[in-house]
């Protein structure tokens, strides 16, 4: 085992006063010491259910104790080195650091965290006198390659098959016997990048990993650990109610590795919502496809029986019966988000988004006329084989979108407001989409000033834009192998603009190049459910413009489709 390192006292606790509902504080001489580390603010970390998972699940083993850093408040100038907010204690001190990671374009926090706490930031400089620096989150198991340099284990899955594997193995790995190969040995799921020096050159078939999942849900519940106002989810107990989406689009990376989709029994849910009651009045329901439980009017009914207001993640438009959208009114939900994700049939035939028109323009219609006045819309542009039509349909839907708002409007005797997020496709690991390339910026600044021009008349439509600049930083972490770390050390150093005008050819390369069927990609190492001849059958599917069915959401040997 790693050195234990003794607690920096001498830093006192963060200064910032936080009203929190749940949080541990655990002492013991001989417990391990691990930091959970969300690479961003403290309000998004809070904010996922992901991280207070595994911020339970670690606190609830005897022999270890868990406490959070996050990246410090940017606005400090001199915020000192990370310090954990249960005591303060510095983030150098642990004996793991536990980064959980959501999101690519987190990268650089980490090995900004790892700066600031005055750590050599690649594990090939690191030693036994140093914390054992560990990743997971699901941004890991879709491509861990750009951030493998820094990190000495990943623990790719899901949290509850990993945490205790892990800290059982590292409390007991045998003296004088190397902990990484230990790890990696005995840990399905767990990935040691040191010990394959040659995986950049995919010369040879890759070794394999296997992401880890629970097979079933029967025994697990995933909700808030800590409730705190400082989140974007203001003091909301936030509930998961299944794993995964059975819908298939083929953009979307929950739609494939969480193959088949699972599903929390009801009597979970309920549970879950017992344990809120007396500590908010507000709970959250959460998943890619909420509208797809068997038992959601159910479960609202119940948290409604107890005088909660409940909220939802994006609604399919096709999903929104009566009975959903009277439970939203009823829980006075101001705003409902509907994706369309395309303005054409064409391109939603592409996508796989199996809704139609009709389908949105009826929710939208029926959402104003029970009065949640106000609508987000998303879509994306810069999508495969998108064309200008296509996108200026984004702009006919909006603007019908905006009549039929109008005409429930009237009958309401108020206006809301209709918001349109515009994202730009960011191709992603283990989708079919994973071999397409990302639309150049030109392109993208052209699509955007389609949609602007054609609504810049319409009245109350709000149309935001996410930053093309970021979006191809975002497509770089998505895609790259391990020589992308060298471009996230100079952003460290130097930004952005400068890493990637310093590296232009290297990450060109990796954003704007479609990909052929059989080129060894970065992440092709890890297993998932869904095999990769069944991504390249719908990337076929998609150049053909031709919709598949959802997952049957039955076991995968008997249905067979994608294994």
């Amino acid at each position: 085992m790693r050195k234990r390192l003794k607690p920096d006292r001498k830093n006192s606790p963060p200064t910032r006063k936080i009203q929190e509902q749940g949080a541990v504080i655990k002492k013991g001489k001989n417990l391990i010491k691990a930091a959970l580390v969300y690479p961003n603010t403290y309000k998004a970390g809070m904010s996922s259910l992901g991280f207070q998972t595994v911020y339970r699940l670690v606190n609830n083993l005897d022999f270890t104790s868990c406490e959070r850093v996050f990246l410090p408040d940017p606005r400090q100038k001199d915020s000192g080195p990370p310090l954990s907010v249960e005591t303060g204690m510095r983030l150098d001190r642990f004996d793991i650091i536990l980064f959980s990671i959501s999101f690519e374009n987190d990268y650089l926090n980490l090995v900004q965290l790892l700066a600031q706490a005055g750590l050599p930031l690649r594990s090939s400089d690191r030693n036994h006198t140093h914390p054992l620096v560990v990743a997971g989150g699901v941004a890991c198991f879709l491509n861990p390659e750009p951030i493998a340099p820094f990190i000495d284990v990943f623990l790719l899955g899901e949290a509850e098959c990993l945490v205790e594997p892990f800290f059982t193995a590292f409390a007991n790995a045998p003296p004088g016997q190397p902990l990484l190969q230990t790890l990696e040995k005995d840990i399905p799921g767990a990935y040691v990048p040191a010990l394959h020096p040659d995986k950049n050159s995919y010369k040879k078939e890759p070794f394999k990993i296997q992401v880890q999942f629970l097979e079933h849900l029967e025994a697990t519940s995933t909700f808030s650990t800590i409730l705190t106002q400082d989140t974007a989810f203001k003091d909301t107990f936030l509930i998961e109610t299944l794993k995964g989406c059975p819908h298939g689009c083929r953009f979307c990376s929950a739609g494939f590795i969480y193959r088949p989709p699972r599903i929390y029994p009801a009597k979970n849910i309920y549970a879950a919502i017992d344990r809120a009651r007396g500590k908010t009045n507000r709970l959250g329901l959460v998943s890619s496809a909420i509208a797809d439980h068997p038992n959601l009017a159910q479960i609202c009914e119940y948290g409604l029986a107890q005088n909660f207001k409940l909220s939802f993640s994006s609604l399919r438009a096709d999903m929104l019966n009566d009975e959903l959208i009277h439970i939203l009114a009823d829980s006075r939900v101001k705003t409902a988000t509907i994706a369309p994700e395309a303005g054409s049939e064409r391109m939603r035939s592409i996508i796989n988004k199996k809704i139609n028109e009709n389908d949105i323009l009826s929710a939208a219609g029926r959402l104003v006329s029970a009065g949640i006045m106000n609508l987000r819309l998303y879509f994306m542009i810069g999508l495969p084989f998108e064309q200008d039509e296509d996108v200026l349909a984004i702009v006919a839907l909006t603007q019908k979108i905006k009549s039929v708002f109008l005409e429930a409007s009237k009958r309401q005797k108020r206006i809301g407001t209709i918001t349109l997020s515009i994202n730009p496709f960011i191709p992603k690991p283990c989708t079919p989409f994973q071999w397409a390339a990302m639309a150049e910026e030109s392109v993208l600044k052209n699509r955007v000033n389609l949609i602007r021009q054609g609504l810049k008349k319409v009245a109350n439509v709000t149309v935001n834009i996410e930053s093309l600049r970021k979006s191809r930083v975002h497509a770089l972490l998505s895609r790259g192998d391990r020589t992308t770390a060298d471009i996230i050390e100079s952003a460290l150093k130097n930004g952005w603009s400068r890493a990637l005008q310093q590296n232009k050819a290297l990450w060109q390369s990796m954003v704007y190049q479609e990909r052929a069927i059989d080129a060894p990609l970065p992440w092709d190492f890890i297993v998932i459910r869904v095999q990769k001849r069944f991504l390249a059958k719908e990337w076929q599917r998609a150049k053909q413009e031709k919709q598949s069915l959802p997952c049957p959401m039955i076991d995968c040997n008997t249905c067979r489709t994608c294994i």
